[in-house]
């Protein structure tokens, strides 16, 4: 089976002695186990070191700066007519990479099996410390699929005020005369700091399990249980209701995981 992993399981799982007196200490060890024994493919979104990267302290000045890079390209055609393209990537160069506790993480996670889903935006942020070879491999038409179902994924969502939705509501209230959102972040005062970090920490899990569902695999383990996010999570009782409903039961503890792989034992 395949199972992606939420920011609070990975990093236990990948780097257990770390975390020696962990709560699910026994249910992690039953999930390493099988990830060991070839029984569990483990995933990550990406959106773990893109988004969740920034450290809480720089995701205003971060995100509140970041533009993506556009190049407009002009050509003249024979008849005279003047043609204009314009394209638009991630700035590359913008992020920091990641941290030394993350890229300890990453290596015992890459070590154990891990792989990374991709879960891109147009213009969006990029991680230069995720290299091409960490993410699972697909064929083009496979993963084009994936991708454009990711797309559709994303904007339901953000329909239902969750995901990047959160952190928008911030920069538009902030915005001001500005042209999007990102200025509104920068333009935040510093009482919206703490908002602003969690609004993060929400348009990643969105898009998290956004590209679960895209790349159709069979468990979402998570120990989040939207205590402090309110109706506004994805990981929320109403949008858990929402994701089964549509989507099938998928979202898990590391408890219900464990007794998962009792039933195939």
């Amino acid at each position: 089976m395949r199972v992606t992993f939420d920011s609070n399981v990975w990093r236990v799982v990948s780097s257990p002695e770390i975390f020696p007196k962990d709560k699910d200490k026994l249910h992690i060890d039953k999930i390493r186990n099988a990830i060991e024994n070839g029984k569990i493919i483990p995933c990550i979104s990406e959106t773990m070191f893109t988004l969740e990267g920034i450290k809480n302290v720089d995701r205003k000045s971060f995100f509140g700066g970041y533009k993506a890079k556009i190049d407009f390209d002009v050509t003249e055609l024979e008849n005279g007519q003047i043609q204009i393209g314009i394209t638009m990537e991630p700035d590359h160069s913008a992020h920091p990479g990641n941290t030394p506790h993350l890229t300890k993480h990453l290596t015992d996670a890459l070590r154990l099996g891990f792989k990374v889903l991709r879960c891109p935006r147009i213009g969006g942020v990029t991680n230069p410390d995720i290299l091409e070879q960490y993410y699972l491999q697909q064929r083009p038409d496979d993963l084009k699929e994936k991708l454009d179902l990711l797309g559709g994924l994303l904007r339901e969502i953000e329909s239902r005020g969750c995901g990047i939705k959160v952190i928008k509501d911030i920069g538009e209230n902030f915005k001001g005369n500005a042209s999007n959102w990102h200025e509104g972040i920068r333009n935040a005062p510093g009482s919206e700091n703490r908002q602003i970090e969690s609004a993060i920490a929400e348009w990643a899990d969105g898009d998290s399990v956004a590209a679960h569902i895209a790349y159709k695999n069979d468990f979402f383990c998570t120990r989040d249980l939207a205590k402090k996010a309110g109706q506004r999570s994805i990981f929320s009782s109403a949008n858990r209701n929402w994701i089964e409903a549509k989507y099938g039961k998928f979202i898990v503890t590391p408890k219900e995981l464990a007794d998962e792989l009792e039933k195939i034992n």
